[in-house]
């Protein structure tokens, strides 16, 4: 697990290790270590039926909800991606992508 903070030293980020987690659950649906198609289409019915209507997709293609502050990133796992969530604090950007740390985006 990766924490991420603030220059001013307040938590902005979490992003949950696909291999080593812990296991994060949303409605009772895990969302560490997954098939990322899986999880994406997961993510798109759980938007809809919830009526999140700012699904995105982040410059990487990996989904994205402000609503949730949920992004599904992916990790590498031998020669197998899986899910990596970051769970990010609404209101510390505009702009969810923007917002996420640069050693984040250096992950896979």
């Amino acid at each position: 697990m990766a924490l991420y903070y603030t220059g001013a030293g307040h938590l902005a980020a979490v992003a949950v290790d696909a291999l080593n987690g812990p296991q994060v659950t949303l409605d009772g649906t895990g969302l560490v270590g997954r098939v990322p198609s899986e999880a994406e289409d997961w993510l798109h019915v759980y938007a809809e039926e919830h009526a999140h209507t700012d699904l995105k997709y982040a410059v990487d293609g990996n989904p994205v909800s402000g609503d949730l502050g949920l992004f599904i990133r992916v990790q590498r796992a031998g020669d197998i991606v899986l899910t990596r969530p970051v769970f990010l604090f609404k209101g510390w950007t505009g702009d969810m992508w923007d917002c996420i740390p640069a050693e984040e985006w250096h992950t896979f």
